[in-house]
């Protein structure tokens, strides 16, 4: 039996959109071609998530089942290699690299033939293109073992857009991997239709005339708002010692992507949440700022619309804070969690939340938002084209 098409999406970073673009390929292409007849899989995997049988997967394969409702009944055969925490290490000093390798190539092979009555197969990449190289598996390697034709994710921009594009489509070209074309990531709005104008696929064949077919372009996709933002539940997760404080009232607020950061170190007598804090920000203070936790709880309450999206009180102890604030945020609808760090560790903490944020199964709004963002933006017709379908 004939392989299917391969698409696999590589992308200019770690956190390009990856999964992301993913989720909205699928849900681009299921109005053409029956989703039954579209295969997933993450050929090399680094961060893992337990199933409910004890078996380890990556954690975007159980994300893209979840949202999709693609048939994926083994999710393990669907994460075939597994680099977690030590197996760089081990494979570096060990003797048997070429062993390691093969067997890793072969799991990929036994994937490959689960999938081969699909009509078409996404195989979703990892990190930048020479990721997975420390094991011989760098993306551009797993998509020439695949036989695929690379989706490539870049960001926004005119200058940096093509820098980056020269770098990571002369390291393909090096591994004589198929780019089939490219998608722009992440776009400013308002820098949408320009861009649109400037970087065309007439200008990437002057640009890149080696390409052979020339690189297509199946669409410029704009930022949508808080996609990557993080919400309090997830955000609670990223501290090891903490202490939730659950109002009776904002139990669905914990899953709401937040907007920023306001730390709040103004004195009591000038502070004024009205003037610095925004629906959906996240005000962090001190677990002895009594007054102030006061006035941003009421604060909260006269907002119209959108609320806060949380407090983070810092320095807390077994005591602090202390029975009136905790009894105030039990009555009020702001997620708040108690930390033991000080309030530059708990920043600190947070920009790496921020900047690490991934879909979580929860997120259906978010996976809505990402399905009417390709149904608008994304040319699945000419995709399938490019993909000989």
């Amino acid at each position: 039996m004939s392989k299917p098409p391969v698409v696999f999406i590589a992308g200019e970073r770690q956190h390009a959109g990856k999964t992301v673009t993913s989720l909205g390929v699928i849900s681009a292409i299921s109005k053409i071609i029956d989703p039954k007849d579209i295969g997933y899989f993450k050929p090399v995997g680094q961060e893992m998530i337990t199933l409910p049988n004890g078996q380890k997967i990556d954690k975007d394969v159980r994300i893209v089942k979840e949202f999709t409702g693609l048939d994926m009944p083994d999710m393990g055969m669907l994460s075939p290699v597994r680099v977690v925490s030590g197996v760089t290490k081990e494979y570096i000093t060990g003797t048997t690299q070429k062993e390691i390798t093969a067997q890793f190539e072969k799991n990929i092979d036994e994937t490959m033939e689960s999938l081969s009555h699909k009509k078409l197969i996404i195989a979703e990449g990892t990190g930048h293109p020479g990721v997975g190289s420390v094991v011989g598996l760098s993306n551009a390697r797993v998509a020439n073992l695949l036989g695929a034709k690379i989706l490539y994710l870049v960001g926004g921009g005119i200058g940096r857009t093509l820098d980056e594009l020269e770098v990571d489509l002369s390291y393909f070209a090096h591994h004589h991997s198929q780019v089939a074309g490219v998608l722009f990531n992440k776009v400013l709005p308002s820098k949408l239709d320009s861009m649109a104008e400037v970087l065309t696929e007439k200008a990437l064949d002057r640009i890149f005339p080696d390409w052979d077919p020339s690189l297509k372009v199946f669409g410029y996709m704009p930022t949508v708002k808080y996609l990557n933002n993080p919400s309090m539940h997830l955000i609670s997760h990223s501290f090891k010692e903490h202490r939730t404080i659950k109002g009776g009232k904002c139990a669905g607020a914990w899953h709401q992507p937040c907007r920023k950061v306001k730390i709040v170190s103004q004195d009591i007598d000038v502070f004024n949440p009205e003037a610095s804090l925004r629906p959906r920000d996240i005000a962090v203070i001190a677990s002895g700022s009594h007054r102030r936790l006061k006035r941003i709880i009421d604060f909260n309450e006269t907002l119209p619309g959108e609320k806060l999206g949380g407090v983070i009180i810092t320095c807390a102890t077994d005591k602090m804070p202390d029975q009136e604030s905790t009894k105030h945020l039990a009555n009020s609808c702001l997620p708040c969690i108690a930390v033991r760090q000080d309030t530059a560790d708990t920043d600190a903490t947070l920009y790496k939340c921020f900047n690490n944020t991934k879909l979580q199964l929860y997120d259906r709004i978010k996976h809505q938002s990402i399905v009417d963002l390709f149904e608008e933006h994304f040319d699945a017709e000419r995709f399938i084209q490019a993909y000989g379908l």
